[in-house]
């Protein structure tokens, strides 16, 4: 971007930090009081609404973002975000994805064809895919939604209804349903429907041997 295409932002009241690592296209439509930091790069018909914070080495794409967001090292291709969002950093957001207000979508998280409602949390190291996720959702660190059939090469759904706890590294295999206020416990693989505020646990019962390593080594010598 050459210095005049930036002063012609700042008067528009768009805060460009450094122009020569800062790449927008024609189309692209920024609201005032929003803040463009070092080597972002915003492309297609992308509509970025005020008092937004676009943090470095984030890429948005065909996006339409809302007010008082923050994104932070991410990327974003084809989807609507809503307002007072925080996103990033390292997430991926791609193919139809609307999120609503004040969600966050923490660190390594990838997000593809979704509707989302508000006041989620989708905090690190999950994936969700074709997926309907209402309110208060609480999506835990390595929880994903299984939503490929390799067998058949569909693709199928997950509907989180409101208020739903997701524990760590819990498998939800599409299609399924989790009603409102149901809890999946940690480590469990749903494949059935959770009725509502219904514990749902699928995982072996744990196994310990006592004095384990100590007989290991006696029968090694």
């Amino acid at each position: 971007m050459t210095i005049e295409d930036a002063e012609r932002w700042q008067e528009k009241g768009v805060v460009i930090i450094d122009h020569n690592t800062t790449y927008l296209e024609e189309d692209v439509c920024i609201g005032e009081n929003t803040i463009i930091y070092p080597n972002v790069s915003i492309r297609g018909k992308s509509i970025i609404g005020k008092n937004n914070i676009i943090e470095s080495n984030t890429i948005i794409i065909d996006a339409i973002i809302g007010n008082n967001n923050k994104v932070i090292s991410s990327h974003l291709n084809g989807v609507k975000i809503g307002d007072n969002n925080r996103i990033g950093p390292f997430c991926n957001l791609h193919d139809n994805v609307d999120l609503a207000d004040n969600n966050r979508v923490g660190n390594f998280v990838e997000i593809k064809n979704c509707i989302i409602g508000s006041n989620n949390a989708f905090k690190h190291l999950s994936y969700l895919g074709d997926s309907e996720i209402k309110n208060g959702i609480n999506f835990s660190a390595g929880a994903i939604t299984a939503n490929f059939n390799w067998i058949d090469k569909t693709h199928n759904k997950t509907i989180i209804e409101d208020e739903v706890m997701v524990g760590a590294n819990a498998v939800l295999v599409a299609p399924v349903t989790l009603k409102r206020q149901a809890f999946v416990a940690a480590g469990s693989v749903i494949d059935v429907d959770v009725p509502e505020k219904a514990l749902a646990v699928a995982r072996p019962r744990p196994q310990i041997k006592e004095n384990f390593i100590e007989e290991k080594k006696d029968e090694s010598n």
